[in-house]
């Protein structure tokens, strides 16, 4: 991949996702489902059968982003670079907006497959330990400190903050500094994937440690929003296979231990 072609491909990830923290009692609609406990139930349903095939005709956008060259858990990674700003936007307002409702997820859901595979991925290649990463916030939505935040979707983040503000008007903007222990960097696992970008889940809570607004070398200010990884949620956890729900339900803290020891 050209230099140029990747300067172009980070600019327009990074202005496409609309990102946005809403406060953890808000997201009870998002798909945040783990797969805890119903992790070979959900392989046979989404990916064993034509689930797959028929979320990806259903779509020309996923269609076009998905590497058919590779293995599935490669090629779900693959859309979040390769995707066009329609699909991204499409995929991050059906995971916000369709957990809360088993009929509406089984009826209206058509990533079910996508969905799995990228939250499968980030549990198989969860890292060895937390770090520290930069995401651009869009709009004027500005937490408390010491609420309980989350992403009501995946979300990109990058680990250079220098070369992220290359492509951003900082001045009137929102930086997140933020530590999270559930990411994927997709340079390692994406073909021709030059720059360090950062998937993050829905899944992950984080804790507002502070709010303050700075100034860079050129006079610019912005607000820059700290960030501290609480745990992982899943209000939906295996809810779709209820008999693997009614012993999967655990706290913040619980998830956490388990995905972590």
């Amino acid at each position: 991949m050209a230099v140029g072609s990747s300067e172009v491909a980070l600019g327009e990830a990074v202005t496409a996702q609309e990102t946005r923290l809403l406060d953890v009692q808000k997201t009870t609609n998002v798909v945040d489902d783990l797969y805890y406990g119903c992790r070979e139930e959900a392989m046979k349903k989404f990916i064993e059968s034509d689930v797959l095939k028929q979320e990806l005709n259903n779509s020309e956008g996923f269609q076009k982003a998905w590497n058919k060259r590779r293995k599935e858990h490669s090629a779900a990674l693959s859309v979040y670079v390769n995707g066009d700003h329609n699909l991204l936007q499409t995929l991050n307002k059906a995971i916000e907006t369709m957990g809360g409702n088993v009929s509406i997820y089984e009826d209206h859901f058509h990533f079910k497959s996508l969905h799995f595979l990228l939250m499968d991925s980030m549990r198989l290649l969860k890292p060895k330990e937390c770090k520290n990463f930069y995401v651009f916030q869009d709009g004027q939505n500005q937490p408390k400190k010491g609420s309980t935040v989350r992403f009501p979707s995946f979300t990109l983040a990058y680990s250079d903050y220098e070369e992220l503000k290359r492509f951003e008007d900082v001045n009137e903007n929102t930086i997140l500094n933020l530590t999270s222990c559930f990411f994927v960097n997709l340079k390692d696992y994406v073909c021709d994937q030059e720059q360090d970008e950062i998937l993050l889940s829905p899944a992950e809570v984080f804790t507002v440690e502070q709010v303050k607004t700075k100034t860079t070398s050129d006079g610019d200010e912005y607000l820059e929003i700290d960030l501290s990884h609480s745990g992982l949620k899943s209000s939906h956890n295996c809810y779709i296979f209820p008999c693997r729900a009614k012993c999967c339900q655990h706290t913040i803290l619980h998830m956490t231990s388990r995905f972590y020891s």
